[in-house]
């Protein structure tokens, strides 16, 4: 049966019947491969025909449709016009060229407009099946990422305004704010990764490749990253830290010792001053561990070339006071005011801008205190005071 009609096509179709099976819509001036295609996809898709590109356009404007067949060469509108038009209003949608006439420049151009496969007339019974089978899921997979990408994308944008309002009444102590804003950043590496992914699937096929399992790979340690940053938060939330007596001065000179012999310190000199009377300190080591490294990071980070780290320890009114200061390139007023602010950074982007912040909430929570000195050019100093009884307070 011949439409001229594109309503006509569609009136008194059932909408369901489009939905639940895969439409197929086939442009071709002549009967026989119409016929033809009717009669090999009828059984397992919705099918529609066009005898022009005016109606197949019309046609695929008004209803949605998983695949388009269209014929290369047509009166009036060709089909390497048809399918310039088709791709102004739908880029994604399969295309699947039906020629028994071509040029190598038609194909070009239509490779350029991004067709699913080229078929000749007379085309092979299985391949054309093999072909329009693959189109489909193609086009339900980009659907189904498409889909996904804009959930994900909602999500995104539902947590960004949570944090905002959890940052605004934050309470001294909890980490949720900082934690759910860096969590955003490894879901957003994931998400590019996810859609790289399934490109390489599709374009193979869905035969897996070493690209694609580069990619699952990199999501995998990215989905780590993100159990490592939720174990943070939960460890520096907890009020009941284990504290055991800790020899300040020991570990210090055990951090020094490691980051001597590392490479991203290579071209500078470590030098301690340590109070050798200075009492044991009731702490989590493991805390403190974790603030002094973080100073030691930005220490390093802000010596450009050669440079000095010097590191004090001292006594005072029952107070262990410890200074780290560096040689680097120092911080303006401005700067200095902000650096325990969350999420503030003057690093590159990879920086979360929390390090100092969970820092200080690690000294607070041993009832100890943190400051910072800066002076541009000259460099930068840190002290961390730690009360002798902090474990007992």
């Amino acid at each position: 049966m011949e439409y001229t009609d594109p309503q006509e096509i569609l009136s008194g179709v059932d909408t369901q019947q489009i939905s639940e099976r895969p439409s197929v819509l086939v442009i071709d001036d002549e009967i026989g491969p119409r016929e033809s295609l009717r009669i090999l996809l009828k059984d397992q898709y919705f099918l529609a025909f066009a005898q022009n590109g005016e109606e197949g356009i019309s046609i695929l404007k008004s209803s949605c449709f998983d695949a388009v067949i269209l014929d290369l060469r047509m009166p009036g509108k060709s089909g390497i016009e048809t399918l310039e038009e088709i791709r102004k209003f739908n880029a994604d949608i399969p295309v699947i060229i039906l020629t028994g006439y071509g040029t190598l420049e038609l194909a070009q151009k239509a490779v350029h407009l991004n067709i699913f496969e080229f078929v000749s007339k007379p085309f092979d019974v299985n391949e054309i099946k093999d072909i329009v089978r693959r189109a489909i899921e193609r086009n339900r997979i980009s659907r189904l990422t498409n889909k996904i990408l804009q959930q994900l994308q909602k999500l995104n944008t539902d947590l960004e305004n949570r944090i905002e309002e959890l940052e605004k009444f934050a309470v001294v102590g909890k980490l949720s704010a900082e934690m759910l804003h860096e969590i955003n950043n490894p879901l957003t590496i994931i998400l590019g990764y996810v859609q790289i992914l399934l490109g390489e699937i599709m374009k193979k096929n869905q035969v897996p490749t070493k690209e694609a399992e580069k990619y699952l790979k990199v999501v995998e340690n990215e989905v780590k990253r993100c159990q490592k940053i939720a174990k943070t938060f939960l460890d520096v939330s907890k009020k009941d830290y284990k504290h055991a007596p800790v020899n300040i001065n020991e570990l210090l000179e055990n951090m020094v010792s490691f980051f001597k012999d590392n490479p991203i310190a290579k071209n500078i000199d470590f030098l301690c001053e340590f109070d050798s009377n200075i009492p044991l300190v009731l702490a989590s080591s493991l805390h403190l561990q974790q603030v002094f490294t973080n100073l030691f990071m930005n220490a390093i980070d802000a010596i450009d070339a050669k440079g000095t780290i010097t590191i004090t320890t001292k006594t005072q009114q029952n107070k262990v006071i410890i200074k780290i200061s560096d040689t680097g390139r120092g911080m303006p007023e401005e700067v200095l005011k902000k650096i325990f602010i969350p999420f503030f950074t003057t690093k590159s982007e990879k920086s979360t801008g929390i390090g100092l912040t969970i820092s200080k909430k690690i000294i607070e929570a041993h009832k100890g205190e943190i400051h910072a000195e800066s002076q541009q050019g000259k460099g930068s100093t840190f002290t961390v005071i730690l009360p002798v009884n902090s474990a007992n307070a």
